[in-house]
Parts: C-alpha cells; structure tokens; sequence
C-alpha cells in the first residue's frame, strides 16, 4: 500500500470515528452513590494496608511477600468494595453492535489481534454507511492514543481509574480504534474524554498505554 493511499485511509476512518462519536452522549464525570463512595474508601484503605503488609528487605520476592493480619485485613477489603464494579463508565464507546469476540489484550497471536481490530473498523465503516450517520458541521477534537497489548499487566488498575475507559487489559474502548499496526492499536479519544484516558494512564503500572504525542 502506497503512502498516499494508507493516509487517505486513516483520514477516512478517522472522519468515521469523529462521525460515531458524534452521536453519542460522552461524559467523563460521574457522582458516585453514596455505596460507591463507601467501597472506593474501602478500596484505598486496602491498598494502604498492602502496601505497609510487606517484609522489610532488600529482596524483591521479600518486598512483595504478604506479611500477617494486614494482609487479611486488606483482602477482606478488598472483597467487600468489589472494585471490578467500580467502572461506572465503561459502556462509553462500547456500542454492543461493533463488539469484538474477545479483548485484544488477552493472550493471542498478533494475527488474531490485526483481525479483530480490522473486523471491528470494518464493520463500524458499513454501519455508518447503513444508517446514514450525518457528518457534523464542526467535527470533535481529539488526540491519538497508542496501547501496546503483549505489553498489559491486566491488574485492572487503569479500569478502575478511568471510571472504565480501559478494560481490565488496559485497552481503551472499541468504537475509537483507528488501526492495529506494529503490534500496537492507534485509537482517537474524544477531547471531552482526555480526564479519563489521562487517569488512566497515570494509574497505570507499565507503559502500554499512553498519548501518541
């Protein structure tokens, strides 16, 4: 593929994304319920406990070995705030029409994941076309966001940050995937949605997801 035509290609797929994105209503604010708010203490007192819950050394495996009542403490924890549930966000841009078999952040072939992104871009182009989704007269401003999948951690730690903009593997949403190329997935984030995917990336542990400028 020529690079003319690979940039008109993304120019095109990029206006379908602004296009999508366009009719939906996106937030990057949410008010926790007063549930909510008890089980995020909960979940921060956690983490307080794990992190004091370790054997003193110089050695990584004594550093992360669990150390006594602490430990049980914050599973205790842990289990009551069911943080796997505190994503309030996470059905943003996961129109359930354009969704993939499975997470590309799982364990796969990079063959498995071009096609899973490229079935999911594919389908978004003929939807658009179906349905007649009008451009708008001012399109959204938004910004690149590159993730590294074979890169993830799955701690769900950037889940939890972004309200849900990532998944458990750090991917973000599937209605803003550009491309799957160099084993890396080019996504474009809606400018109202930056506090969200920059929360996340901030409480991520590893760089497999961040700004692509």
């Amino acid at each position: 593929m020529s690079m003319g035509h690979r940039e008109a290609l993304l120019a095109r797929r990029l206006a379908e994304i602004q296009r999508w994105c366009s009719a939906q209503e996106l937030t990057a604010v949410h008010q926790d319920s007063p549930d909510e708010a008890r089980r995020r203490a909960l979940l921060n007192e956690a983490h307080h406990l794990l992190d004091s819950a370790r054997y003193p050394g110089d050695s990584w495996i004594r550093r992360q070995s669990p150390s006594g009542k602490r430990w049980t403490c914050a599973m205790n924890l842990l289990k009551e705030a069911d943080p796997d549930s505190l994503a309030p966000l996470e059905h943003q841009l996961r129109s359930s029409m354009l969704q993939p078999r499975e997470s590309i952040g799982g364990y796969m072939s990079e063959e498995s994941r071009q096609e899973i992104v490229d079935g999911v871009i594919n389908l978004r182009s003929s939807l658009i076309e179906s349905v007649g989704r009008e451009a708008q007269t001012t399109m959204p401003n938004g910004r690149l966001l590159l993730y590294t999948p074979c890169e993830n951690v799955s701690d769900g730690a950037s889940r939890f940050a972004s309200s849900g903009f990532f998944d458990p593997n750090d991917c973000p949403p599937w209605d803003i995937w550009l491309q799957y190329s160099d084993r890396t997935l080019f996504s474009w984030v809606p400018e109202q949605l930056f506090p969200l995917a920059q929360a996340g990336i901030d409480g991520n542990a590893v760089e497999c997801i961040k700004w692509a400028d």
